[in-house]
């Protein structure tokens, strides 16, 4: 049985091609004057990426609709932003619950910048997008049957038009007059600090894996998919950092800087099994320090 927010939405897709009346076309007109004018453009900053099937300004304004809707889980109270939330990046905060009350065994990640991706989840078992979120219909909106195909097309056309690339960062990167202590830290990062080994510009993620130890839960990561990864996870992008609630696959770091802190040491802390950690201990003085995590910041959106 669809649930009744599934069917609300293919009914009123359906509606202007059903009636003809004059209060209808005068629906049918609001309703195309709210939608986008155009697809959201790729920030120059960005790479290039090449246009997908199915997304059109349609698809999109319709997946943004679906994207909040709680009716389309069993317990019509969580919806797709309930975890990946936009005010924090389209994150979650902590290992959330799913809508049947299951606690989850990571946090929900940054559903930004998606259209550079070819493996989704923590761990890559998603080969396509399409894979992903029928799984998490399933799993963390208990929808059953999984959720019709077109609202799946609707919801892949919304998350893989989720940007960021507009950073204060961006804006004075190329700048003669950028701020010293923001290319002090872009230096660092892409130096000494070593950030952008994994954390690779401008994406700031190398779109790989790596092992930090399990963290605070025992979580095999992409060994489920690769043994000889085993601890290993994808690696987030950078981008909307400062938005995040909490970080690491398990939520276990409740702040961006105790998140830089922890990679500064080496991966120390949080449980972390030394052995299974591909990073090293980096020494700071005071100021770089600060350098360092002002850059950082600086990838993150400061309007939207």
């Amino acid at each position: 049985m669809i649930r009744r927010g599934v069917l609300g939405v293919i009914a009123l897709a359906a509606c202007g091609n059903r009636h003809h009346d004059s209060a209808a076309k005068g629906n049918d007109d609001a309703a195309a004057s709210a939608r986008p004018a155009a697809l959201p453009t790729v920030p120059e900053s960005l790479p290039p990426t090449s246009p997908r099937d199915g997304i059109t300004p349609e698809a999109v304004a319709r997946g943004a609709e679906l994207f909040r809707d709680p009716t389309l889980a069993v317990d019509h109270k969580t919806s797709c932003a309930t975890c990946h939330d936009p005010a924090h990046g389209f994150s979650g905060n902590g290992r959330q619950n799913t809508a049947e009350g299951q606690p989850n065994l990571r946090r929900a990640q940054p559903l930004v910048n998606l259209a550079w991706k070819h493996e989704y989840g923590w761990d890559g078992r998603y080969a396509t997008l399409d894979e992903q979120l029928a799984a998490h219909a399933r799993g963390q909106l208990g929808a059953v049957p999984a959720s019709p195909a077109d609202v799946l097309a609707a919801l892949r056309a919304f998350v893989l038009t989720r940007y960021s690339g507009d950073a204060p960062w961006d804006r004075v990167e190329r700048s003669p007059s950028a701020p010293a202590d923001l290319k002090a830290g872009y230096a660092l990062f892409t130096g000494k600090a070593q950030c952008g080994v994994c954390h690779t510009p401008p994406l700031y993620t190398d779109l790989g894996y790596h092992r930090l130890g399990l963290i605070a839960v025992a979580d095999e990561g992409r060994g489920r998919v690769d043994p000889s990864l085993r601890g290993a996870f994808a690696t987030p992008t950078l981008r909307g950092a400062a938005a995040r609630a909490t970080f690491f696959h398990d939520g276990s770091a409740h702040s961006l800087d105790e998140a830089i802190d922890w990679h500064l040491a080496g991966g120390a802390g949080q449980g972390a099994d030394p052995s299974i950690v591909d990073i090293k201990k980096i020494a700071l003085a005071p100021d770089e320090r600060a350098q360092l995590g002002a850059f950082v910041r600086a990838l993150t959106e400061t309007t939207k």
